[in-house]
């Protein structure tokens, strides 16, 4: 089983990340809190059939965040081509209804 890394966030806090993975397990606002969680977690794997996990405090290490898989930056990408795709769908059956008088 692959260990737990406890690393600072780009944007803000401290990540619980997986060796082999990149996205984050959980983000914390302190060090310790993200300490504590992570040995929470190696606990828990410990008790499981997983085995051993170790926790591994990496401070110098910083977990970014991918735009293209998460982030806010797809978020507001994807909503403004949702609503662009309603306006264009909106003025179409306006047009439609004026060019065949439809509802007088």
């Amino acid at each position: 089983m692959a260990g737990l890394k406890v690393v600072r966030n780009e944007v803000d806090g401290w990540d619980v990340v997986r060796e082999d993975e990149d996205v984050a397990l959980s983000n914390h606002p302190t060090r310790e809190s993200a300490e504590a969680a992570a040995g929470i977690r190696a606990d828990e794997a410990r008790v499981g059939d997983e085995g051993g996990t170790d926790v591994e405090v990496k401070p110098d290490e910083v977990h970014g965040i991918d735009d293209a898989e998460q982030g806010m930056k797809p978020a507001f990408l994807t909503m403004g081509s949702l609503l662009v795709a309603i306006a264009v769908l909106i003025v179409v059956i306006a047009l439609i209804a004026a060019l065949t008088d439809f509802g007088s």
